[in-house]
């Protein structure tokens, strides 16, 4: 039975594919795919791995697809006397995913995760309130810090666009030259 790993997978812990090839006799196979994101961990690579194998033993054993139906609970049971060290094998997992990357809303505090840093705060809102979203990141320590503009940033980010069109024509390090001096000055006042 073939087990690999897939990047694709994103809430899912695990998945089995099960099927047959038809030839001279039929012969039934299962295959498990297993998150990499949410498979992070020795514990959670374990209980994924014997409630697919679970599916897997349905099929090959019984030629039974029944998803979490008798058969199933039949070899969850069974994993769980033989090695009753183990946690029970169930239905859903629970697991809170640790994602890389973490946005925050501004007025209702929701967090959102992601795999990556795809979502353009400025192109989307909260759900729940509409509300602005802020990418969090994380220290050595695993804890999520707001990233705030430091005022210079803020300026540039204000102040780009007019700064370019009133320089047509000129390099980006021209611009960057002319909004440094009109910052300076207005920090000055």
């Amino acid at each position: 039975m073939e087990v690999t790993w897939n990047k694709k997978m994103r809430k899912t812990a695990g998945y089995c594919v099960t099927g047959q090839r038809r030839g001279v006799e039929v012969q039934r196979y299962a295959r498990i795919e297993l998150s990499e994101k949410v498979c992070d961990s020795a514990e959670r690579l374990r209980d994924t791995l014997v409630h697919e194998m679970c599916h897997a033993a349905t099929w090959l054993i019984n030629g039974v697809r029944d998803g979490h139906g008798q058969f199933w609970k039949l070899y969850a049971r069974k994993s769980t006397v033989v090695h009753p060290e183990l946690p029970m094998v169930t239905r859903c997992h629970s697991y809170e995913i640790n994602y890389k990357y973490q946005y925050e809303c501004r007025k209702c505090k929701n967090k959102i995760g992601r795999h990556s840093k795809s979502l353009d705060t400025q192109r989307f809102v909260c759900a729940l309130c509409t509300g602005q979203l802020v990418l969090l990141t994380s220290q050595k320590n695993a804890t999520p810090v707001r990233t705030e503009l430091n005022p210079f940033a803020a300026f540039v980010k204000e102040n780009y666009g007019s700064t370019k069109k009133e320089l047509v024509g000129m390099s980006h390090g021209d611009v960057m030259r002319k909004l440094s001096a009109d910052f300076a000055s207005k920090a000055r006042l």
